[in-house]
């Protein structure tokens, strides 16, 4: 590896063409766009900076805040190889400027043409020697050309004329024969590596016998993922012509990516039927292994995600898969999260995030991938932290009483202070349990997390509790006016009641169950998969959450942008037993500055 490139990703449309540059001139470059779903992001990263010879960092209005890019530099000052550049105007941070950096931004979007680039090519060249013209990694074709070149042996040159004898010279063909023979082998053993090992183009199955439209669901076989199984079949339950089948696996077996049995089931029905859309999976670990299989298969179903897993962790933007999602995911989150973070330290109240984290390194969990968006959104973590504005707790699944047994860290709970759980509902419950149950002190801390609504109205049916101080992050709240009369809305009515926060994994399936029948309505004939993708990309739906939309490009493509759920703000809202109701926060600045009598 010659290049690592270091950038914020908002930039990714310039550095592209930086890139692509470098490689013009010989050299194999490295950025983040390569990783393949499912990687270990820092340990991928870690492993490419070490391997290369010239670290060029790509100084920007974004990239100056982004930790990662900073992190990275000093990685390149570290091992001198740090080959600076700036693409707009901006000032260097601290720590960087001993180094000239070459001027590219009189390039605009394209800094391959600033007067500045011959400069930055001979920088490069200093740190990384001349480029030696190996083929693009893109182009498996030309690799494989270029391995049967190297590899074979040189022609045997002619030999001299011999004396006049009987026996004639081989024809010219029969001289060259070997050589040619080599290359060809080689280049034909490369290929078929190539087809194997995934580098080659993957042909797509003929059509199966049977042309019925299937829907799979991936989902866990307990706790939410039953609601979600619920939802999904619910929204076919009209039209019987589509198959709904739903692949399974226990929630440690999904997170923890052993779920072999489901995997060999999604192979099977991808290679033998009409699978026109997945709904699902709805598990952060278990995503990239499912689209890894999907992808393998040459189908191209419609992927309705039911994760939250955040766009970059799962390779969305540079997926060739047609994903869509409805509800809101890590990204939408984070964005709300951080709007929340900044008004709480604001008011002098200090932050605590609770995260759920694998002590395995090779897996992260949906908390973890939560915590990365929030020091990326929010540069200022670090410094907050410093000054105990804000303090991060990991814990693992099923066990977040642990982290919190101490008394320094019970102590918390009767302090004012913002507590936000990152994980599973079922984590949240616990604390909810163990410290505002009716017979615990007042406690003065306000504990939220996303999607809790339906953990807190269960809990408060079995016991009371001390509900005015806990508190749901969530995209759903009520069917607007304007669909709640529309027939698929009252299917869901009679399924599973009035819509609240508490049916939200039902209603999240619901909806995108729902626009992939709503899209089967449209099609004559026989259903494909590439019909279906077309129509859910150009048109809008109406779901029991809402309106819903995907847009076909930008920077949100796939994600939902109508008034269901999606990139809409999300709802801060208070459940209140006594009317079974939920009402929305419009402000926490009462709730925070509300003083707890003390027995």
């Amino acid at each position: 590896m010659d290049i690592f490139i270091s950038y914020s990703r908002s930039d990714r449309e310039r550095v592209n063409h930086i890139a692509k540059g470098l490689e013009a001139e010989g050299y194999s470059v490295w950025w983040d766009r390569d990783i393949r779903a499912g990687e270990e992001f820092d340990h991928v990263i870690d492993k490419a900076i070490k391997k290369s010879k010239a670290i060029v960092v790509v100084w920007s209005q974004h990239s100056i805040d982004s930790r990662w890019v900073k992190e990275e530099a000093e990685d390149g000052v570290e091992a001198d190889t740090l080959v600076p550049i700036t693409i707009d105007p901006v000032v260097i941070p601290r720590g960087f400027r001993r180094i000239q950096a070459a001027e590219l931004q009189d390039g605009g979007d394209n800094p391959t043409t600033s007067v500045n680039w011959p400069e930055f090519l001979d920088s490069v060249r200093k740190q990384a020697g001349a480029g030696e013209g190996t083929p693009s990694p893109d182009d498996p074709l030309a690799q494989a050309l270029s391995r049967a070149a190297s590899a074979a042996p040189a022609p045997t040159p002619a030999a001299a004329p011999a004396a006049q004898s009987g026996t004639p010279a081989p024809p010219v063909w029969k001289r060259y024969w070997p050589a040619a023979a080599s290359i060809v082998g080689v280049l034909l053993a490369g290929l078929l590596a190539l087809q194997m090992f995934g580098g080659g183009t993957i042909t797509a199955p003929d059509d199966p016998d049977d042309m019925t439209p299937v829907v799979l669901g991936i989902y866990p076989n307990e706790s939410f993922g039953l609601d979600q199984a619920r939802g999904l079949d619910a929204a076919f339950n009209d039209m019987p012509q589509v198959m709904v089948v739903e692949l399974s696996a226990s929630l440690d077996a999904m997170k923890a990516r052993e779920a072999p049995d489901l995997i060999e089931r999604l192979k099977t029905y991808l290679a033998e039927r009409n699978v026109v859309a997945i709904v699902g999976p709805s598990i952060t670990e278990f995503t990239p292994q499912v689209l890894e299989v999907v992808e393998q298969s040459g189908r191209d179903p419609a992927i309705v995600l039911t994760t939250a897993a955040s766009r970059q962790d799962i390779g969305w933007d540079d997926s060739d898969l047609p994903l869509f999602r409805v509800g809101s995911g890590v990204d939408e989150r984070a964005e709300q999260f951080a709007r929340l973070a900044e008004n709480t330290i604001a008011s002098g109240v200090e932050l605590v995030l609770a995260y759920e984290k694998n002590l395995d390194p090779q897996q992260t969990t949906y908390g973890q991938l939560f915590f990365r968006r929030i020091t990326e959104r929010l540069p200022q973590w670090r410094e907050w932290s410093d000054q105990n504005s804000v303090r991060s707790i990991s814990y693992t699944r099923g066990s977040i009483m642990d982290s919190f047994s101490s008394p320094q860290r019970r102590a918390l709970f009767d302090e004012n202070k913002m507590i936000i759980v990152v994980g599973l509902s079922s984590d949240y419950k616990d604390l909810v349990q163990n410290f505002y149950s009716a017979g615990e002190p007042p406690r003065a801390a306000l504990l939220g997390g996303w999607n809790t609504s339906k953990a807190v109205r269960d809990l408060s049916a079995e016991a009371a509790i001390q509900y005015t101080r806990l508190f749901d992050m969530t995209d759903v709240f009520r069917s607007p006016a304007d669909t709640r009369a529309l027939p698929d809305s009252r299917r869901f009515q009679q399924e599973f009641g009035e819509l609240t926060p508490a049916l939200r994994q039902e209603a999240v399936a619901y909806d995108s169950g729902l626009v992939v029948k709503q899209a089967i309505t449209q099609i004559e004939g026989e259903v494909r998969a590439e019909e279906l993708v077309a129509i859910l990309r150009g048109q809008r739906f109406n779901g029991v959450t809402g309106e819903i939309t995907f847009p076909g490009e930008g920077d949100k493509w796939g994600q939902n942008s109508g008034t269901a759920g999606g990139t809409r703000p999300l709802y801060n809202l208070n459940y209140n037993p006594s009317s079974t109701n939920w009402s929305e926060i419009e402000s926490f600045d009462a709730l925070l500055g509300r003083e707890i009598a003390r027995n």
